[in-house]
C-alpha cells in the first residue's frame, strides 16, 4: 500500500473511532470503520467491529443487513472446510494446529432450550460455538434449582474441563436461543495437544477461569454482580488447596484476601466473652471467608481449620473492595447478611 494512502486511512480510522464512541447507535459510522479496518489489513479488529455492527443492525430491526454482514464476517474467518475460526483462542495458535483441530469436526444445530451437555455425564466431547447463545447451569445440591453461571456465545469453547481432567461434567449447557456448535473429534484434540502444547496451555487457562467464575456464582450474593464485575473478580483470583486439618488462618490474624469456599469443609473455633472455646457451624462450599474483614479492616476472631481437603477461591482485599465499591447494592447485601448471622461467638468469616 502507498505510504501516503496508508497515512490517510489511519487518520480516518482515528476519526471514525471517535465518531463510533460519540454516536454508538449510528450504524453508518461503525460500517465505515469496518471498511477502513479491512482496507488497512486489520482483519481481526474488523471482525470484532462487524460483530458489534451485526448486533446494532439486529437492535434496529435491520435483520437482512445483519444476516448479510454475518455471512461476510464468516467468509473472512474461514479455515479448512468452511469452519469458523473467529474464536480468539484459535486466532492465537498456528494454522496447522487449527487444521488438525477442525479435521473430522461435525456441525450440530440446536433448538432453543435443547440440552447439549448434562451435569454429571462422563463424556469428554469439546465444542466451539458458531452462533447463538448457550447457558451454563450448575446444580450445587441434588434437589436445588440450577444456577446460571455463565453465557456462551460465538467463538467460546465448551467442555474443555471434562476433557482435560477426565472428570464428570461439572455443569449443564443448554441452548438459550437457536444455536450451532462445532463438535471436535476427541482423538484430533488429543493429537493436537501432543503436537502443539500451546493449545493445551490455553485450554487450561480457560478451564481455570471458568472454575473461578463458577465459584463466584456459587455465592448467592456475589451471583448478583454484573458479568463484567464477576469477570474482574475471576481475573484477580487464585484457587488455593489446603490439605485436611490445615489452619487456614489464626485468631486475630488479618487476612490479605477474601475467599469463597469451592469444595471441602472448614470449621471455626472461636472463644466467647468468657474465654470458652466453641466449634461453630461449618463453612460450606459457596460460603465466604473474611468478607466483613475486608470492609472493616478487622482481624479474624477465631481459628479457621479445614476438616477435609479444601479449595478456596481467594481475591486480594484491595481488588475485592474496588469491585464492591463499584457495586454498592451487592456490598450492602453482604453487610446485611453479616449482621443477620452475627453473634458473640460468630467471627467475620462466613456468609452467603
Amino acid at each position: 500500500m502507498d505510504v501516503e494512502l496508508e497515512k490517510e486511512l489511519q487518520h480516518k480510522e482515528v476519526l471514525y473511532l471517535q465518531m463510533v464512541d460519540l454516536y454508538p447507535s449510528e450504524s453508518k459510522y461503525l460500517r465505515r470503520l469496518v471498511e477502513l479496518l479491512l482496507q488497512l489489513g486489520k482483519e481481526s479488529e474488523a471482525i470484532d467491529r462487524m460483530r458489534q455492527l451485526e448486533s446494532l443492525y439486529k437492535k434496529n430491526g435491520e435483520n437482512h443487513s445483519a444476516e448479510s454482514l454475518k455471512n461476510l464476517r464468516r467468509n473472512l474467518s474461514l479455515v479448512d472446510e468452511g469452519h469458523s475460526t473467529i474464536n480468539p483462542f484459535l486466532s492465537g495458535i498456528k494454522p496447522e494446529a487449527i487444521q488438525m483441530l477442525m479435521k473430522d469436526a461435525k456441525q450440530l444445530h440446536l433448538d432453543e432450550n435443547e440440552l447439549l451437555i448434562r451435569q454429571g455425564d462422563t463424556d469428554d466431547s469439546m465444542y466451539i460455538v458458531l452462533d447463538g447463545d448457550l447457558a451454563v447451569l450448575v446444580s450445587y445440591q441434588k434437589q436445588a434449582d440450577a444456577v446460571l453461571i455463565h453465557m456462551l456465545n460465538e467463538g467460546d469453547i465448551i467442555g474443555e474441563m471434562a476433557f482435560l481432567e477426565g472428570k464428570a461434567r461439572s455443569a449443564s449447557v443448554i441452548a438459550n436461543t437457536k444455536a450451532s456448535v462445532l463438535k471436535l473429534s476427541s482423538r484430533r484434540v488429543l493429537l493436537c495437544l501432543l503436537k502443539f502444547p500451546e493449545v493445551g496451555d490455553y485450554l487450561r487457562q480457560e478451564s481455570e477461569f471458568r472454575r473461578r467464575l463458577t465459584a463466584i456464582n456459587s455465592n448467592t450474593t456475589l451471583a448478583k454482580l454484573p458479568d463484567d464485575a464477576k469477570s474482574d473478580l475471576a481475573l484477580y483470583a487464585n484457587i488455593v488447596r489446603y490439605p485436611p486439618f490445615s489452619v487456614v488462618c489464626h485468631a486475630e490474624e488479618k487476612l490479605a484476601w477474601v475467599g469463597i469456599m469451592i469444595s471441602g469443609l472448614m470449621r471455626i473455633v472461636a472463644e466467647d466473652f468468657s474465654g470458652n472455646s466453641h466449634v461453630l457451624e461449618p463453612i460450606k462450599p459457596g460460603e465466604m471467608v473474611a468478607d466483613m474483614a475486608a470492609f472493616q479492616e478487622s482481624a479474624i476472631t477465631g481459628d479457621i481449620v479445614t476438616v477435609s481437603e479444601t479449595d478456596i477461591l481467594q481475591v486480594q482485599i484491595e481488588e475485592f473492595r474496588a469491585v464492591m465499591n463499584k457495586n454498592p447494592f451487592v456490598k450492602n447485601r453482604l453487610v446485611e447478611n453479616y449482621t443477620k448471622r452475627s453473634s458473640p461467638t460468630k467471627v467475620y468469616s462466613q456468609g452467603k
